[in-house]
């Protein structure tokens, strides 16, 4: 039975609390995209493994977020919360003081992803736990808002921090949060825990873990064409694993035993496609925020406090039309407005295809910036309202696990597939370019290789036998391979939208009450 009695001695504490919370772990999604290049010089390393830290981040918590719903009920909501806090909170210490890429990944990726995957569930749970009525409306707008103000800040701060201090400090804002967050803890609410661990289904949470882990493991492992021959064998037994752990779901529920998550709620057609809907913007948004701050810090020069200005036109746009899509729900039926926020980020998407080159400035992405930011903000609370209120009353927790997962797993696929077309593309590119500019004083191959690694390393490094300044035949290669690259990748971010837009025309209108 859920713990309202004390409600009233505890105030708005609980709803500081996850919301705080909720900020950083939003914040933590974004704020280091914009400090790619100051990573590399710093930890010694390079684009394409940076792109495995964020894309591992998101994937950590997408394989574990069921089982840390689940842990909710066999720890109690306040325990499992504090724990992913705990652990949270030792990740971003670790990644604060990180003297190598391996160090970061272990802290940020994985130990914070697991945080995360244990309090994000506990965070929605203990607001319903505690507040009724107008209460705990008002509650789930601020936990909303704040999750949406981390994100949309996360570049700015992130860039802020980097340029005029360095990106550690950002890892150290969050531990003052965490450490706030675990002093304020003890004026949660007591939830009983309501199941046993042996009652946990482990084996649908190593399938589902392993199935999701294997599948963007093997995305990630095209951006090397030496792994080629075993990335569909890693995503064919990453789909294979999600087979059995659908029928081994199904089972469990035909034996009126607990399942991991109830997947009868795929049989819903909205609830399916509202889904797949949001998973298809986490996976554009993703790739997008993270191409854009390679394009610019490698192309334009930008430093990364530029780098978080030039995303902010979106997350401004994401924020203020997320907040506004509920009102205009109202007038225009939310099937509909999910349509149309696909349509005008397909436009912006569309329009920056075309901004790429050598000479492109700032200001010449902003107006594509802005309407994926309008798009999207438009269409992503929206597709909330669609798969819970597909669900009943007593599925909410499941409908919501289901819903962060696939959130989280678009995420890690979109920075996983996104940065493989633009990492395959300036590689090719390059080869192309070589092949018709060099003459023969020196060994293709050797150029090739040199120019590849150059480009990996952000341009801080320099290549061996080759002039590296801004007007050099080197620099002009890369940038245009790049700008090229660009364009791929925005094509793909457009039919990703595409496909997207055609999924939400076949959502049906919400009865309402």
């Amino acid at each position: 039975m859920e713990n309202n009695s004390n409600t009233s001695k505890i105030g708005w504490a609980a709803l500081i609390i996850v919301s705080l919370s909720s900020f950083i772990i939003a914040l933590d999604s974004t704020f280091m995209n914009v400090a790619i290049s100051n990573l590399v010089v710093d930890l010694d390393t390079t684009v394409t493994f940076i792109q495995i830290i964020i894309t591992v981040y998101a994937l950590t918590m997408a394989s574990l977020m069921l089982l840390g719903g689940k842990m909710q009920d066999v720890l109690g909501r306040k325990k499992a919360f504090i724990a992913g806090a705990v652990i949270y909170g030792i990740g971003t210490t670790i990644a604060a003081l990180s003297v190598n890429s391996i160090m970061l990944l272990i802290g940020w990726s994985i130990l914070e992803g697991m945080g995360a995957a244990l309090m994000t569930p506990a965070t929605a749970s203990i607001i319903t736990g505690t507040y009724s009525g107008k209460n705990r409306a008002f509650a789930l707008g601020i936990w909303t808002a704040l999750a949406g103000v981390g994100a949309a800040v996360g570049p700015l701060i992130g860039g802020f921090l980097t340029t005029f201090f360095s990106w550690r400090w950002g890892f150290g804002l969050e531990l003052f949060i965490v450490i706030f967050v675990l002093a304020l803890s003890r004026k949660l609410n007591y939830f009983p825990p309501t199941m046993k661990l042996s009652q946990l289904d482990k084996l649908g949470v190593l399938l589902s873990s392993f199935g999701i882990l294997l599948f963007v493991l093997g995305i990630l492992s095209l951006n090397s064409i030496k792994n080629w021959e075993i990335a569909p064998v890693m995503m064919g037994a990453g789909i294979l694993l999600l087979i059995l752990f659908y029928f081994r779901e199904k089972r469990l529920i035909n034996r009126d035993e607990r399942p991991l998550t109830d997947i009868r709620l795929f049989k819903n057609r909205n609830f399916t496609l509202g889904t797949l809907s949001r998973m298809i913007m986490q996976l554009a948004l993703a790739g997008a925020v993270f191409v854009l701050p390679v394009f610019l810090q490698q192309v334009t020069g930008s430093n990364a406090f530029e780098t978080g200005l030039a995303i902010l036109p979106l997350t401004i746009g994401l924020l203020v039309f997320a907040i506004a899509s509920s009102r205009i729900s109202t007038r225009i039926s939310p099937h509909y407005l999910i349509s149309i926020g696909f349509l005008i980020a397909l436009a912006g998407s569309f329009f920056l295809r075309f901004q790429f080159n050598l000479n492109t400035q700032v200001i010449d992405i902003v107006p594509g910036t802005l309407l994926l930011g309008i798009g999207l903000g438009l269409a992503l609370p929206l597709t909330a309202d669609i798969i819970l209120s597909s669900a009943g009353s007593d599925k909410q927790s499941d409908a919501s696990g289901i819903m962060s997962t696939s959130a989280s797993l678009g995420s890690s696929m979109g920075t996983a597939l996104i940065g493989v077309v633009l990492i395959l593309g300036t590689i090719s590119g390059i080869y192309m370019a070589v092949d018709q500019s060099f003459p023969n004083e020196y060994s293709k191959e050797d150029i090739k290789q040199n120019l590849t690694f150059w480009n990996d390393k952000m341009k801080t490094t320099n290549i061996t036998g080759l002039k590296a300044n801004e007007t050099s035949i080197a620099f002009t290669i890369v940038n245009t391979t790049i700008s090229d690259a660009m364009k791929t990748a925005f094509d793909f971010v457009s039919i990703i939208f595409l496909i997207g837009f055609i999924i939400s025309l076949y959502i049906k209108p919400l009865k309402r009450k």
